[in-house]
């Protein structure tokens, strides 16, 4: 695992993320997997940058049988859950996910929710690189029969796929330009986010040792600015879900 650390962003910026990315829409795409895959059976999950707990709670209410393990590095979104018995709160950032985990431990389902392009550190090729790595190491942590979810933004680019990736991060990462991304409405100004093309996507995915059981398409976004989306070679812009399992080794 890369030996830097995640950049994080501040108390500020953190309260903007206090609160629940998973619709109904999405979780209906969820409900159907879950009951369909684990169809009453008692399993273990993973949320990773669960934050304030609301979508791990929302997991412990529909599935009685399940107990949920919450890992984030912000103490100030983990002190906003809800107390549970089944439910256990983990301060840590996912590249120490391996060490902290007690030896043989192992999860059925393992959730990232919109947290992947967070996982950001100093230049774009380390940044790639933790991805791919937060990837091996929840597959490491899968069951034999397990499961991982992915919910997350995806961006083509209009005729270059992977430019509007490179471009968002450079910009929102550099300590730099962070007043005027801030002021053009970047909530990760001089942190930095790093979204993917769905190429990229399924690149990183098949790298770490894992299959896309099963991927759903949502609408395609219509309001960005069409002076940001030339500055930024965007094109196709929506949110996926990529239900993986792993091969014979990860």
């Amino acid at each position: 695992m890369n030996n830097k650390v995640i950049r994080r962003l501040n108390n500020q910026q953190l309260q903007q993320f206090d609160r629940e990315y998973v619709g109904n829409l999405e979780w209906k795409t969820l409900k159907s997997l879950i009951e369909h895959n684990f169809n009453g059976q008692t399993f273990s999950f993973l949320d990773i940058g669960g934050g304030n707990g609301i979508f791990t709670d929302r997991i412990l209410k529909n599935y009685p049988e399940s107990v949920g393990t919450v890992i984030d590095n912000a103490s100030i979104l983990l002190e906003l859950n809800k107390p549970d018995i089944r439910k256990t709160l983990l301060l840590a950032s996912v590249e120490e996910l391996n060490n902290i985990c007690a030896e043989n431990t192992k999860f059925d389902l393992i959730f990232f929710n919109w947290s992947l392009h967070h996982f950001v550190q100093d230049s774009y090729h380390e940044t790639r690189k933790i991805q791919y790595e937060a990837l091996i190491n929840a597959c490491n942590l899968l069951s034999e029969n397990g499961y991982i979810s992915i919910f997350e933004n995806i961006y083509d680019g209009i005729v270059f796929t992977k430019l509007p990736s490179y471009l968002i991060f450079y910009l929102t990462s550099s300590k730099i330009l962070a007043s005027t991304m801030k002021k053009m409405g970047a909530n990760t100004a001089g942190c930095g986010v790093c979204f993917l093309s769905k190429a990229q996507w399924e690149d990183t995915i098949t790298k770490a040792g894992l299959i896309v059981s099963q991927y759903t398409d949502y609408e395609k976004w219509k309001n960005i600015n069409i002076l940001r989306r030339i500055f930024l070679h965007i094109g196709p812009v929506r949110h996926g879900h990529f239900w993986l399992s792993k091969k014979q080794n990860c």
